[in-house]
Order: C-alpha cells, then structure tokens, then sequence
C-alpha cells in the first residue's frame, strides 16, 4: 500500500481548520501552536501506554508534532489542580503564550476547544480515557 502525502498533509490540515474555527481564529500559526501546547500537556500527563493509544488516532503529521520532544522519563506529569494545570498548557506554548494566551480564561477556553475537535474526531472510549486522566477540577473546566 503507498503511502500518499497528500492525504496525510489534507487530513491533518482539515484537523488544524478545525481548531481554528473553534478557537475563532484564521490565524493558523496561532491555531497550530495551541493545538501543539494542548496535545503536548494532555501527552505529558498521560502515562506512557495511554499517550501512545491517544497519539494512534491522530493524522500522521500531528503524530509527529504531539511525540516531539517527548521524554519518557518525565511521565507522566503531577498536575495537582486546574490551575497548574493552565500554567502547564501556557508552559507548553512558552515562545508564544504571551500573543496566544493573554488570560488564563484564554487557556481554558483553548483547551476546551481542542477537546471539542478531538472529540468530533477521535474513538470516544480512548479520549474518554485521556479525559479520566485528569483530576476532576481539570475535567470540569471542559464542561464550562
């Protein structure tokens, strides 16, 4: 079976669409760093054999982007509250935070948004897994 670029490139395009018309931005730079900063905390704090299952279910290209720097030693994270849990996000996008993230309302708001896209496009029982994960203050922040 070939593998065909431009289907991996058109999948993870309409993938980072996606989060932009969530997060109510053309900007797709923007879209594509907020996108990064999430999939990188929810990696981080997953533990090793559930990130690989959460990562499977993604295009190709954000295979790459969400595995790029991920250092097995260092998971999963302790993310004691939802507040740490913001900064760790802001942490994740640190170049660009102070454009993207202006309040933490902000990261709430982006983590809520690319939820709802990997929700619309991943197997509900693997997100589901990634979202029991999280302590439940962070867990309701996707219910606000």
């Amino acid at each position: 079976m070939p593998f065909n670029f431009e289907d991996n490139i058109k999948n993870a395009t309409v993938l980072l669409q996606e989060v932009a018309a969530e997060l109510d931005t053309d900007d797709m730079n923007k879209a594509g760093r907020i996108f990064r900063a999430v999939l990188h905390a929810m990696r981080d704090r997953l533990p090793v054999p559930e990130a690989v299952h959460f990562a499977s279910q993604l295009p190709v290209f954000w295979k790459g982007i969400y595995f790029d720097q991920y250092d097995l030693n260092k998971v999963p994270v302790r993310i004691r509250d939802a507040h740490e849990w913001v900064n760790y996000i802001r942490s994740k996008n640190a170049f660009a935070a102070n454009n993207d993230f202006q309040q933490d309302e902000e990261i709430t708001a982006a983590f809520r948004s690319v939820f709802q896209v990997l929700e619309r496009n991943m197997n509900d029982g693997q997100l589901q897994k990634a979202k029991e994960s999280l302590q439940q203050d962070i867990q309701e922040l996707l219910a606000a």
